[in-house]
């Protein structure tokens, strides 16, 4: 019954917080101030296709508009169209247009749009594809510069493309908001030194639920803009939110429903952006009452009774929103397509109920607030706080009668099997779970049975830390929440870790060496970080994966494993995740999944890159290592074999990096260990000298077999020259911010912007460079952490070389495998991972924890 309370009131509160920011909150953050550009423009306008009128039409209808109160016209002007060879730029059309745009005493908006034959890329113009960018982008800010010194008195608003978010307005490849990033801040700056005066109008973003390589949301489509750097090159963002046959007053703003209420999800991301003093313009909106529309289908009097209430709508309550334009006069299209759906007028001229609707509400003069209206369901806030407040007082005293203790006595009692039962029941019914009550009733019962049986609940959370995609996740309102199965466990764990901290108070167990507090120190220079952070979701999720989530486990590892055979269990638990890894990976490759580069089938594991899968592999298979010297002789051939099936899949993940870089260092760390801690190992060699040369022969005909295999991948330095690219840009973000970096999770939001024009690498987690991505996380500081690091892990492990067996192998496994990966983070990532910055946490861990 609690737990239904619980259940019941999280519910109620995400209905509340809903409710609370439909009702305007957070939207009014950073207002629009009247003299920023493009803040004053004439409030309603009216989207125009040019070639859907004779020249004597079009004025007459131009000044039809302007009588009914339209103040501006939105149209194309094809740059193709201008110029259809470099430098013969004809001027009549736009001549015409705009003299009769402007003697109509109407505002003129000119989009700039699709490049000339001759100006695209090779692959845009062998497809056949007219509306894609131009190959370079200089050309068409010369362009758009003899453009606005040509029309500077009389053209103020100027739009750079339209709609790039979808294909196939970016040509024929993936949608970029990089590459258009790239693409104002070339164009920008022409216009303005032609036109001092000019207002930049950031591309009409297309109304979108997808997010993939054809099509991606305006939310995240604007905030990649912005983190590639196109802020300072636009004045104006421009949306389009059409109803799709909702009703002008929904008030739903989800990520997966289109209508008018879009924009204030807009406003939103723009507002977390920071850039909540820009302005927002809806170029086009409306409603469509054609029954074949692509955009939903109302009837003639529903569409003029819609767009009446967003006009109300936005004029008093988006004070943000300064113009809306209506989608279109007149379709230059036949009549009976779905685009005369939004004409103004039938195709024989009579108005439509809409034109009459719009008419009527522009000759109607009303002031606008200053602020929009904001509702706020504050009693239905203090009854929910009233009731929670009341289920947890009663809940607290319904627990205080139960023994926890003996039934937790009880449960450790039981027999074998019925614990098996239990474990194996509840990961199965997680992994299957989707309904969000089911989910948090395994968390509960996760949270029982780690108390009763810390150890298994510590085992199954290390062994499951490579599978941080396969996560639950959880929509809460206006965000989704992403749980991994090692992150529910140690959750789960926490419990159970407060009470071994109180049970091991007074023992010798608590007692900590400086250098096992070194990796804690992250966390203040993780909140250092914060200043630079601009996207605080992403931060926020980064400071979770990367520090606070490995934190914890490092933390698990220290508190619940107190003994040599504890820790051994917790060693073994990190290499039946690599075994497990390499168990997906070989059986995906064996059915012909992986990824195709460079003429080889290369293998991938529990993850979306071979390289990342590499990664894990080779830190575990070091690990593996020591764990079979610490087992018992009958297991160590089965051992064997599973170390044989990961090193295979290492192998054939094809990273250059672990075969030449990760593997021969990791051997010499753990080779140097067994020579330090075994002079006898130095005779084992020497009187086994045939076996030791049949194994030298035996590597140097794998490598051979390998080297053959890859001759095409190694031969590729393409992967060089794009390293070289995204280590500037990153050396650049890091001179930027010296001393704290930009914070956890926060690089993939901020390098962009320092990237060339034409560069590939535009959606990258890390800089592919141990020291870059320290310096770019957490500036000079953890550089200085890092260092500090590897002195702390030197001290813990003089101390291990003459310790305990187990100690010793522990120090040699872990150490092994963080050489590893440090030397293959030379070119790839090392703490930017969540699951390798956990893996390093655990490792960090039982290399330095002193002998019982």
């Amino acid at each position: 019954m609690l737990y239904g309370v619980l259940c019941a009131s999280i519910a109620a509160a995400g209905l509340l917080w809903r409710l609370t920011l439909e009702g305007g909150v957070g939207l009014q953050r950073a207002p629009v101030h009247a003299s920023a550009p493009g803040a004053q423009p004439p409030f309603v306008g009216v989207n125009i296709a040019i070639d859907a009128y004779a020249p004597e039409q079009l004025a007459l209808r131009l000044r039809q508009l302007r009588a009914a109160g339209f103040g501006w016209v939105r149209f194309h002007l094809p740059w193709r169209a201008m110029e259809p060879a470099p430098g013969q730029i004809t001027w009549d059309v736009a001549d015409r247009v705009l003299e009769q745009i402007v003697n109509a005493d109407l505002e003129p908006v000119v989009v700039l749009v699709a490049a000339p034959d001759w100006a695209l890329r090779e692959l845009d113009r062998s497809a056949g594809v007219q509306t894609g960018p131009p190959a370079d982008f200089a050309d068409f800010a010369r362009f758009a510069e003899s453009f606005a010194q040509r029309y500077s008195d009389r053209v103020r608003y100027y739009q750079i493309w339209d709609e790039p978010n979808i294909a196939p307005n970016w040509g024929h490849r993936h949608i970029n908001p990089v590459e258009y990033a790239q693409m104002l801040r070339a164009v920008a700056p022409a216009i303005r030194q032609a036109d001092p005066d000019a207002v930049i109008l950031a591309a009409a973003l297309a109304p979108t639920v997808d997010r993939g390589h054809l099509a991606i949301d305006e939310m995240f489509y604007l905030q990649r803009m912005i983190a590639a750097g196109a802020a300072p090159f636009f004045d104006v963002v421009t949306i389009q939110p059409f109803g799709f046959g909702y009703a002008a007053t929904d008030p739903r703003q989800r990520s997966e429903i289109l209508n008018f209420s879009r924009a204030a999800q807009i406003r939103r991301a723009l507002v977390d952006s920071g850039l909540g003093g820009k302005p927002i313009w809806a170029v086009r909106f409306g409603w469509n009452r054609m029954l074949n529309s692509p955009w939903g289908t109302v009837t003639p009097q529903a569409q003029a009774r819609y767009t009446h209430d967003a006009l109300e709508r936005a004029w008093n309550e988006w004070p943000w929103l300064r113009a809306m334009g209506w989608v279109i006069d007149r379709p230059a299209e036949a009549p009976g397509m779905p685009a005369w759906g939004f004409a103004l007028t039938e195709p024989a001229g009579t108005p439509a109920p809409v034109y009459t609707a719009l008419s009527a509400w522009l000759q109607t003069p009303r002031p606008r607030p200053d602020v929009g209206k904001v509702t706020i369901p504050l009693v239905e806030w203090a009854v929910l706080w009233i009731a929670m407040a009341l289920a947890a007082w009663r809940g607290l005293a319904a627990a205080q009668i139960v023994d926890w203790r003996a039934g937790l006595q009880r449960w450790r009692c039981a027999p074998w099997w019925v614990h098996l039962l239990a474990w194996g029941g509840l990961v199965i019914v997680y992994y299957l779970a989707t309904f969000p009550p089911l989910i948090g009733l395994c968390w509960l019962a996760a949270v029982w049975l780690c108390l009763a049986q810390p150890q298994v609940g510590l085992w199954l959370a290390l062994a499951l830390i490579p599978f941080y995609f396969q996560h639950k996740e959880l929509e809460l309102v206006n965000w989704v929440l992403t749980v991994p199965p090692a992150h529910a466990l140690l959750m789960a764990l926490l419990p159970a870790v407060m009470v071994a901290i109180r049970r091991n108070r007074r023992s010798s167990h608590s007692n900590l060496y400086w250098w096992e507090l070194v990796p804690v120190l992250l966390l203040p220079l993780t909140l250092l970080s914060a200043v630079n952070a601009w996207n605080g979701p992403a931060f926020a999720r980064g400071a979770l994966d990367l520090v606070i989530a490995p934190l914890a486990a490092w933390l698990a590892v220290r508190t619940l494993t107190t003994t040599p055979e504890e820790r051994s269990r917790a060693l073994w638990a990190l290499c039946v995740g690599g075994m497990l890894t390499a168990f997906v990976g070989l059986v995906n490759w064996l059915r012909g999944q992986g990824a195709e580069v460079d003429g080889i089938q290369r293998l991938v594991g529990p993850h979306f890159s071979p390289n990342h899968t590499a990664l894990y592999l080779e830190r575990s298979l070091f690990v593996g290592l020591a764990g079979w010297a610490l087992i018992g002789k009958r297991w160590r051939m089965v051992v064997a074999v599973a170390l044989l099936g990961m090193a295979t899949a290492l192998v054939l993940t094809g990273s250059r990096g672990a075969l030449f870089l990760a593997l021969p260092v990791g051997l010499a760390t753990f080779t140097g260990f067994l020579l330090w801690r075994r002079p006898a190992f130095v005779r084992w060699l020497r009187m086994r000298r045939r076996l030791l040369l049949s194994t030298m022969v035996l590597l140097a005909a794998l490598l051979t077999l390998n080297l053959f295999w890859q001759q095409e991948r190694l031969g590729n330095v393409q992967t060089v020259e794009l390293r070289l690219t995204l280590w500037m840009a990153a050396f650049a973000l890091w001179r930027d911010h010296f001393w704290v970096g930009v914070g956890p999770g926060s690089f993939f939001w901020t390098y962009p912007a320092y990237l060339p024009v034409g560069a590939v690498e535009v959606d990258q987690l890390h800089p592919h460079s141990v020291w870059l991505e320290l310096v770019t996380t957490w500036g000079v500081l953890g550089l200085a952490w890092f260092i500090l690091c590897v002195l702390a892990l030197r001290c813990a492990v003089r101390n291990r070389l003459h310790g305990k067996t187990v100690g010793f192998w522990l120090a040699a496994g872990a150490c092994a495998g963080l050489a590893a990966g440090l030397a293959h983070a030379q070119s790839d990532a090392f703490m930017l991972l969540a699951d390798i910055a956990m893996w390093n946490a655990v490792a960090w861990g039982l290399a330095t924890a002193p002998d019982p």
